[in-house]
């Protein structure tokens, strides 16, 4: 597999397993941290969850993009590989 197309799996991978988790457990502590902070700080904490929720949408779909685009390097790959080495310059 070339590198880059390696490098996009192993961070599609990542991503989408990152932003399972902080799907699954973003909620439950943003909870506490409003427990925990009070009444005062209900902007900070409201701030922050805006925040973390767009984090929450952009990981995944990040994720997925990086696999879609190892797979389109490993079919494009081998088609530019060829052509370059039918257009060189000493041919």
């Amino acid at each position: 597999m070339e590198a880059a197309a390696k490098k996009c799996v192993q961070w599609g991978i990542a991503l989408i397993i990152a932003g399972g988790l902080v799907l699954v457990l973003l909620p439950f502590l943003v909870g506490l941290l409003a427990e925990s902070a009070g009444a005062t700080a209900a902007i900070g904490v409201g701030l922050l969850d805006v925040i973390l929720t767009l984090v929450r949408w952009a990981l995944i779909p990040m994720g997925t993009t990086l696999i879609g685009a190892a797979v389109v390097i490993r079919v494009l790959a081998p088609a530019l590989e060829r052509s370059s080495a039918t257009h060189t310059p000493g041919n």
